[in-house]
């Protein structure tokens, strides 16, 4: 383990009971959960598979290892009191073995659900009045000849794993079959394509006792990627209403204890279809920390040390806007103009998220 500041004051500080939380991944997700910790006097304690990660200089201890390493997960273990994830992405073992030892916000039903799609679909699609796009499971050319006709050949190939900002997806057309001829099939999905007219998404944050909801915040992506979500989202009141309401059935049905994302599609005849879940804090919930008086990061702390959430107060209206690739250039621009948050990425990529930045319009402004 690394201890950075005062050492003798820290580890005193972590002796104390039921105060420091272990945060699986130092992204940018992770360090705004070790910020939002500080604020409420938890101690973080991260634990990255790579050396240079976002939460680094904002996490109160880290500890650099593979997730394979039974030995340092052990140390992780004893390092905290609870654990919870900044991505979905970790091996289900080790959220499992974790489990057994102290209690991960959320369980790991919730993200075994989530980390597959095909795991996902059956899911959502169990729940009454829950819908998700059509899809087939593919195995082989010819399952993909088939699923494919069946959809028109209006449909996308997907990763069932390790699925994000794009990655590992093909869009599927009748001129672009052959070249799937020797590809791998292993661990895809078929979906067909939603033809929606806004995409859309609420943060739900659930404890013991009490569920809330985010509003929902409309969302822009390109190439993929979110690039922006703006609040409030430009939808009538029935259909938000609708959204919220699926939203905590998935939250009830998922056992879910602390945040969980659900983006969804409207179509253009008002129906909701539910894309995907995330049950961590999500990218288009950005926009809370400086548009609510308790962001998605600091009810996450509040679900899972203080079993008392604090139901958002919107201060106006909000766009974030997120930092891909050599967007970051602008950054020292940016900054004179807005609020603006560097996820301190040593290496800019393209698709990569560098940051993002607040437009706030207060309404007492």
């Amino acid at each position: 383990f690394l201890e950075k500041n005062k050492p003798d004051q820290l580890i005193k500080s972590l002796k104390m009971k039921n105060n420091r939380l272990g945060i699986i991944g130092g992204g940018q997700l992770g360090m705004f959960t070790c910020i939002a910790a500080k604020k409420k006097k938890i101690k973080s304690v991260v634990l990255s598979e790579t050396n240079e990660f976002s939460a680094k200089k904002f996490c109160d201890k880290f500890l650099i290892s593979d997730f394979k390493n039974l030995k340092n997960i052990d140390k992780f273990i004893d390092s905290a009191d609870y654990f919870t994830i900044e991505t979905e992405n970790v091996p289900i073992s080790i959220i499992r073995y974790i489990e057994k030892k102290k209690k991960v916000f959320p369980c790991s039903k919730a993200i075994e659900i989530s980390q597959n799609r095909l795991k996902e679909k059956k899911f959502l699609n169990s729940i009454t009045g829950v819908r998700t796009t059509e899809y087939h499971e593919i195995k082989s050319f010819e399952d993909l000849k088939y699923a494919s006709k069946d959809f028109s050949y209006k449909c996308i190939l997907k990763s069932k794993e390790l699925g994000y900002d794009g990655k590992g997806q093909y869009k599927i057309n009748k001129n672009n079959l052959d070249i799937f001829k020797e590809f791998n099939f292993k661990k895809f999905i078929l979906e067909k394509f939603v033809d929606f007219k806004k995409e859309i998404s609420v943060v739900v944050v659930k404890s013991k006792e009490s569920t809330i909801n985010y509003p929902t915040v409309e969302n822009i992506h390109k190439k993929s990627i979110l690039r922006e979500s703006f609040y409030p989202a430009k939808i009538s009141k029935e259909i938000e209403s609708e959204a919220i309401i699926k939203s905590f059935e998935i939250a009830n049905q998922i056992s879910l204890h602390g945040v969980l994302a659900i983006e969804m599609f409207i179509l253009k005849n008002n129906q909701i279809l539910v894309n995907e879940l995330a049950p961590r804090p999500h990218n288009s919930g950005h926009w809370s920390m400086d548009a609510c008086n308790e962001s998605q990061y600091d009810n996450l702390i509040n679900s899972i040390f203080f079993n008392e959430l604090k139901p958002p107060k919107v201060i106006g209206k909000c766009r974030m806007i997120n930092l891909i690739g050599n967007d970051y250039k602008k950054i020292d621009f940016l900054k004179k103009k807005y609020r603006c948050y560097d996820y301190f990425k040593k290496e800019i990529r393209d698709s990569r998220k560098m940051g993002h930045y607040i437009i706030l319009d207060q309404l007492n402004s």
